[in-house]
């Protein structure tokens, strides 16, 4: 869900969204650099075969009229995928790749203390250099780009020690700063939320859920009290607890005039059609979907400075529109749709495939279709083991519960063994 945008995708987006063929950007850019680019090249760094240099970012930034701070962030975060995927492929695979990036964490997090933050979060000296706020950011595009590759419970630990030295800032930034401290704040604070969601402590979630809110509204960032607003409106859903759920995705909805990204916009949109379905209101649940569908297919947005939405693809919302389907009782169509988009998922979005082979496996089921939920329940229940996702075994149980009339079947009766010792493994491990 949080997945950050690579510089490779960015490059052919903000071309494609330009109408230019890789030809026309190579002169675009021969004719501000001054000297010859040719497509070949353009080609490599949209294929992360070359990596754009801060020179060619900042020619590549005023050839789409973009900040070159977008284009730094995305090369940091193909640096770091590229990273993680040598380290997944040696030997010891996820280990080794856990330990990475682990590592990693810990080298980020101990830049702080030169900037004047000492081991305990405690400030050094009267104003603290607002420069350390880059270095949280940074630390933060780390964590939300591993996500999706490690689970939430590699991670948690990390984000709630960075909310805590943000706390520890905030009477020791300059005023000017105050803002953007509250602004990263907020956005370390809900992403701790989304870990703990994802590891089952809905409980834990909505706490930093509001702690959350609190400082997006401190900061005065429309577009991150919206997205808080889109967060907690899942959490209610994720309870169901309907009339929660849908009063939340109404008052994110409230800020949609506000909102810069419309990468956001999108995924509030597709909250508020999933409050709809859960209404029962199919018309206006369709009536978002499409327009989240719209604005998620419209050019990338500048203005969406942390990335907030960069994950509000075409294909996050397509399979969005699935669930909208199942909430709806209509799983024909919503098993073509899942079926449609996973077919294409991004590798990069591990987790959230099993959580989406999981919801594919309950619609399979209630249309009478055991097999095939066979096939995508067994895939769904390995990337939950791999990714420690609470939320990909509850949705399993559901469905486990749903092929019980099937149960004769000896693969069928595995798999439902299989669900229900999970469950009671992250049972035992949540006590």
């Amino acid at each position: 869900m949080h997945e950050p945008t690579s510089i490779g995708a960015l490059l052919r987006r903000l071309r494609l969204d330009a109408g230019r063929s890789q030809s026309e950007q190579a002169d675009v850019l021969s004719q501000r650099a001054g000297r010859a680019v040719t497509r070949n090249e353009v080609s490599r760094w949209e294929s992360e075969k070359r990596m754009l240099t801060p020179y060619w970012q900042q020619h590549y930034a005023d050839s789409f009229s973009v900040s070159a701070d977008v284009l730094k962030r995305a090369v940091a975060i193909a640096r770091a995928q590229r990273r993680l995927n040598r380290q997944a492929a040696a030997p010891g695979g996820r280990n080794v790749e856990r330990r990475g990036f682990l590592g990693a964490v810990a080298g980020l997090a101990a830049s702080l203390p030169a900037l004047g933050i000492d081991v305990a979060g405690q400030s050094t000296r009267r104003y603290v250099d607002p420069i350390v706020i880059d270095h949280f950011v940074a630390l933060r595009d780390a964590l939300v780009s591993a996500d999706s590759l490690l689970g939430a419970g590699n991670l948690v630990r990390s984000a709630g020690e960075q909310v805590g030295a943000i706390s520890q800032l905030h009477e020791r930034i300059e005023p000017r700063s105050r803002g953007r401290l509250f602004e990263i704040g907020a956005l370390f604070a809900e992403f701790r939320g989304w870990l703990a969601d994802d590891l089952g402590d809905f409980q834990a979630g909505r706490i930093w859920s509001n702690r959350a809110l609190e400082w997006s509204h401190s900061s005065g960032n429309a577009d991150i009290a919206a997205y808080v607003l889109m967060r907690m409106s899942q959490q209610a859903q994720f309870l169901s607890e309907r009339a929660q759920a849908v009063a939340l995705a109404q008052a994110s909805l409230r800020y949609d005039g506000q909102v810069a990204g419309a990468q956001v916009r999108a995924a509030i949109h597709q909250q508020a059609a999933q409050a709809s379905a859960l209404d029962g209101d199919e018309r206006m649940a369709m009536s978002y979907i499409d327009r989240a569908q719209a604005l998620a297919g419209a050019a990338v947005s500048t203005n969406d400075r942390y990335s907030l939405g960069s994950y509000c693809t075409a294909s996050y919302v397509s399979v969005q529109r699935a669930a909208v389907l199942q909430a709806l009782g209509d799983h024909t169509r919503a098993l073509t749709e899942y079926d449609d988009v996973l077919r294409q998922w991004p590798r990069s979005f591990h987790r959230e495939r099993g959580l989406h082979l999981a919801r594919r496996t309950a619609v399979a089921a209630r249309a009478g279709l055991p097999e095939a939920a066979l096939e995508s329940g067994a895939e769904a229940l390995r990337i939950a083991r791999d990714t420690r996702s609470h939320r990909t075994v509850r949705e399993l149980a559901t469905s486990a519960t749903l092929m019980l009339p099937w149960r004769a079947l000896p693969s069928v009766d595995e798999f439902v063994q299989a669900v229900r010792n999970e469950g009671d493994v992250r049972g035992r491990a949540q006590r």
